[in-house]
């Protein structure tokens, strides 16, 4: 089925109700919120007015923090949490799933369901893994060596990171973020 405009904005509404209900924040087609120390977030989007599309993401709270500090914008950490999820500068996110919904004129249901299935993905993640652990032993995602950067540093195994860093840079990789002339995996090197 194909929503007009109007009835796509009734659906995001209700995505924001249903979200903020179960005490998720929203900026810009993301829900987010914070469980002990994991921070999860889900970007949504309406496609050709037909499906909503998402991606559920989790990371430790800390990996931007870290990540902040190392590319020389500590300041970051003292704005809203909402730069954590949806911000250009931001530490990479393990992806929980990733998919498609079919549009119906039920819009209260399927904010539920979309918002159910968050808290659904990240409570059997975290039941399940640590997220340190899952990063370092099992994420295979796009910045899978800069989130393992994160979590080593994050249990203060420093020398690891650096390993992981130099074996990147010798492999023409030094990472996709870029400040003050030098990419992550060049800061990296400086710890």
């Amino acid at each position: 089925m194909k929503l007009d405009k109007n009835q796509q904005k009734k659906l995001i509404n209700a995505i924001y109700i249903s979200s903020n209900g179960r005490e998720y924040k929203t900026k810009k087609n993301t829900i987010y919120k914070v469980i002990d120390k994991a921070f999860i977030h889900c970007d949504f989007l309406i496609v050709n007015s037909q499906k909503l599309v998402y991606r559920i993401y989790i990371k430790n709270y800390d990996y931007d923090d870290i990540f902040w500090e190392i590319m020389q914008m500590s300041s970051n950490s003292k704005k809203n949490d909402s730069l954590r999820a949806i911000g250009a500068f931001k530490a990479p996110s393990v992806l929980l799933k990733k998919g498609e919904v079919e549009l119906t004129e039920k819009y209260e249901e399927q904010a539920k369901y979309l918002v159910g299935l968050v808290d659904e993905c990240s409570h059997n993640f975290m039941e399940k893994y640590d997220i340190d652990e899952y990063v370092t032993v099992y994420e295979d995602g796009m910045d899978k060596k800069v989130l393992k950067c994160l979590a080593y540093i994050h249990m203060n195994n420093i020398e690891q990171a650096i390993k992981i860093a130099v074996n990147s840079i010798n492999d023409g990789n030094r990472g996709n973020y870029v400040n003050g002339g030098k990419a992550f995996f060049e800061w990296i090197q400086m710890l």
